[in-house]
Formats: structure tokens, sequence, C-alpha cells
């Protein structure tokens, strides 16, 4: 069966189980991040589980700390001291929610709204470096 057009995959995507920090970002920011559990990742998106329910549309702020991406980064100092762990943070909107446990598990699909480029460029080497390990 053929793909909807708008169900295209721009880029590839690599199945994880990092444990990441979420929250509804709003401006002035406030609120408490959540855990949440990586699903797949790919340089446009993430599909995750967590323990709320967030509508479409919703506006999410997320710290992935997988260890490995920043070596992808440009600049010398991403080997060492805290650069070398810096957590990858970005903007994403809720594109889907499904119950996998109503009132306790979801599945939620996010596509990037706001990550810096040269954080994307290196999150697609990240994967491909992945996907050739595998």
């Amino acid at each position: 069966m053929a793909k909807k057009p708008d169900e295209r995959r721009h880029f590839e995507r690599i199945e994880r189980r990092d444990i990441i920090k979420i929250k509804e970002y709003r401006y002035p920011e406030r609120g408490r991040f959540q855990q949440a559990r990586i699903i797949d990742l790919s340089a446009g998106g993430l599909q995750i589980e967590t323990k709320r329910h967030f509508a479409e549309g919703t506006v999410l702020k997320i710290e992935m700390n997988f260890t490995g991406w920043q070596r992808y980064t440009p600049g010398f100092l991403k080997y060492f001291g805290t650069a070398a762990q810096r957590p990858l943070v970005v903007l994403a909107e809720v594109v889907r929610c499904l119950d996998q446990v109503p009132g306790h598990r979801y599945e939620v699909g996010v596509r990037f709204t706001g990550i810096d480029e040269s954080h994307r460029r290196a999150l697609v080497r990240f994967i491909r470096a992945e996907v050739l390990k595998r």
C-alpha cells in the first residue's frame, strides 16, 4: 500500500530507548520537566512514550542527553568537559498522541520546530553513523 504524501519521512529514523526531559513550552517559561522515553529519533522529530496526554499542536521543550551526538557538532572543544555532555535542546510540536494505556501511557509523535541548524546537521550525521553500525 502506498504511503500518503503527508506520511513520507524526510529523515532517516533510528530506534532509541533513552530517557529524556519534556515540558509544555510557554513564554515566559514555567513548569517542570517530566521524564519521557524515546521510541525512535530522526533529525526532523521523535516518537516518545509519556505518562501524560498532549493535544495536537502543543509545543514541547525537549532536552535529550544521549551520548555521542555532540561529536558531530562543529567546534574544537566538543570532546572536552561539559561540552561533551551538553543536552540537545529543541522545541517540538505534537503531531499525534495515541493512547497506549489510557490515563497512564501515551505514544506521542513530535516534529521539531525549533532546532539550531548546526545541531540538526549533527543529528543527521549521528543517525547515519548509528545506522552504519547496525
